[in-house]
């Protein structure tokens, strides 16, 4: 019985573990583009590249509000724990956390100092997105920021956000309302 035991254990580790490294996407290196269907990457940061990176689902260079919106709904709902339609700051948190640890575990990083800035950082992106100032992030809060943050991207106004969109500076795009 125990011999039955263990080899049931060992076989359902085998099938969980394999299905788990056929799952796994590709490794972010940089400059590498990863597959079609694969995850968007990076986990955050800033410029085009970076919101390309994070966005690009299908990887043809450019990011479609469709393709933005998709990832971003995916994200909210990925981090919406207890199903109340609202993110807490725990939650926003922990979401963003998630893709970072898979992103340091693609790059074959281990956490660091930079890490433990990434995700202070995200407490205080919680208090900036969570405009009510009431603890609830919530997805029409989300769609705000994303109607906003995309068409500051497309200033070619084509709809999508490639490298053909020209980009503004940094403190031009900080006066956009």
């Amino acid at each position: 019985m125990k011999i039955l035991h263990t080899t049931l254990l060992a076989a359902a580790a085998t099938v969980l573990l394999s299905a788990c490294a056929g799952n796994a996407p590709a490794p972010s290196t940089p400059g590498a583009q990863a597959a079609a269907g694969q995850p968007a990457r990076p986990a955050g940061g800033h410029g085009l590249d970076a919101f390309l990176g994070s966005y690009d689902t299908n990887r043809d260079g450019a990011v479609t509000r469709a393709e933005f919106d998709a990832v971003r709904v995916q994200r909210f709902r990925a981090g919406d724990k207890n199903g109340d339609g609202v993110l807490s700051e725990d939650e926003y948190v922990a979401e963003f956390e998630g893709r970072l640890k898979r992103q340091y575990f693609d790059e074959g990083r281990q956490p660091d100092k930079a890490y433990e800035n990434s995700i202070k950082q995200a407490h205080v992106r919680f208090g900036i997105v969570n405009r009510a100032r009431d603890g609830k992030f919530t997805a029409a809060e989300d769609a705000a920021i994303a109607d906003k943050t995309f068409k500051s991207l497309d200033t070619n106004n084509d709809g999508s956000v490639s490298k053909a969109d020209p980009q503004r500076p940094p403190q031009a795009r900080g006066n956009d309302s």
